[in-house]
């Protein structure tokens, strides 16, 4: 059945691995199908994406730009864009691999030094990752901040450098293709540190213009599921378009590592349990409090209050829309026929303290996760996040 016409939509992504699903929907005209005239401009960060959350209807970012959307009072998350915790880790160069099991085995770092991006999803998981392996550490002394993903990998390279840092795709990456698959000493899944993103809902978006673009999305991760060399190729395409050079053939393995969820399985992560917390909220509540605890946010957000699942439900009601997303060979409904549920209040948060900053910096992509990208003095936050996705 052919639209009668097209309504104008607007979804926010970020040239990253959960970016590019969008880029596919449209390329190959999902987003048309459910009559949606689809525009998907590409931000480097997720603070200036926040900051201008009254030009698109739905996003893609990592949790810490959903996580100030919802310190600003304007947006909510309706579901998960990709796991990431494989692609933050625990880096080593040469000579830190060689040391790492004497470090193990005196049970702290003493006076060496780990290069981290302050207040980051990297530095989140190198905190996770020595405490797994039950080694003792203090930040101001061990950690060396450093604004960027490239200038740690930089200190790595550097032999006055550090021989640690805490680093995210790609450049992790690039740390594997240098140093081995060795120098990866511990990823967040490893040290059971959730490192997730979302996707973003403005409050002032239409629920069912929002739930199809949702739908077309997802369309675009069964693709990636159905179709992983294909895929592999367009997410280069994709990173080449932006601006970037396209991911080695390793590289691209272990991007595609990392799970992205079609509609069952975020309805799965969404279902809360008899404490009415999902697995999505417990996951997005562990960057809240590390945020928390570094000063990025002024108070300690409840994650389910901000978690929207009304959306996924709307699509999953619609039994042909719902079968839409999960297939390829299915012809999309024109007017799914089913009433928007009734909105999710939005929790007062007061006026945030620490506000996205105008001018955010500019950030190498694609990414997983980026609090911020400033240079700070060590163990004080004067940033916000400006980033997941990566």
């Amino acid at each position: 059945m052919a639209c009668s016409s097209l309504t104008p939509f607007t979804m926010s992504i970020q040239p990253t691995y959960h970016g590019a699903p969008a880029w596919v929907a449209k390329k190959l005209g999902f987003f048309e199908e459910i009559c949606l005239d689809a525009t998907l401009p590409v931000y480097r960060s997720g603070a200036p994406q926040v900051m201008e959350i009254s030009t698109w209807s739905i996003g893609s970012a990592g949790s810490p730009p959903n996580i100030q959307g919802w310190n600003k009072g304007v947006l909510v998350t309706a579901g998960i864009n990709n796991d990431e915790s494989v692609a933050n880790a625990l880096v080593a160069n040469a000579d830190g691999i060689a040391s790492w099991d004497s470090i193990v085995a005196a049970g702290t770092l003493g006076d060496t030094k780990i290069t981290v991006p302050p207040t980051s999803t990297a530095e989140l998981v190198v905190e996770a990752c020595l405490k797994k392996y039950n080694i003792s550490f203090d930040p101001l002394n061990n950690f060396d901040y450093n604004s960027t993903n490239i200038g740690v990998l930089a200190s790595l390279s550097d032999p006055d450098g550090s021989n640690f840092g805490g680093l995210w795709a790609p450049a992790m990456y690039s740390a594997i293709e240098t140093w081995g698959e060795e120098s990866v000493i511990c990823n967040g899944a490893d040290a059971g540190a959730h490192v997730v993103g979302g996707i973003m809902v403005s409050n002032e978006a239409d629920v069912e213009t929002a739930a199809l673009g949702i739908a077309a999305y997802l369309k675009g991760i069964t693709y990636f599921k159905s179709n992983p060399e294909q895929s592999k190729a367009y997410v280069n395409e994709y990173y080449e378009e932006q601006g970037f050079p396209p991911l080695s053939p390793a590289a691209m393995e272990l991007e595609f590592t990392r799970p992205l969820y079609n509609l069952v399985e975020q309805q799965e992560m969404l279902a809360k349990n008899a404490a009415g917390v999902s697995t999505l909220g417990s996951w997005f509540q562990e960057t809240v409090d590390f945020m928390f605890g570094e000063g990025v946010i002024p108070s300690q957000l409840n994650a389910e209050d901000y978690i929207d699942d009304k959306f996924m439900k709307w699509i999953a009601a619609n039994e042909t829309l719902a079968k839409w997303t999960m297939t390829l060979e299915e012809t999309a409904p024109v007017s799914p026929g089913v009433s928007p549920p009734v909105p999710m209040p939005t929790p007062d948060v007061g006026t945030p303290e620490s506000p996205t900053p105008d001018t955010p910096p500019a950030m190498e992509a694609p990414s997983s996760g980026n609090y911020r990208s400033l240079t700070v003095p060590i163990g004080f936050v004067l940033a916000v996040l400006n980033y997941m996705f990566i």
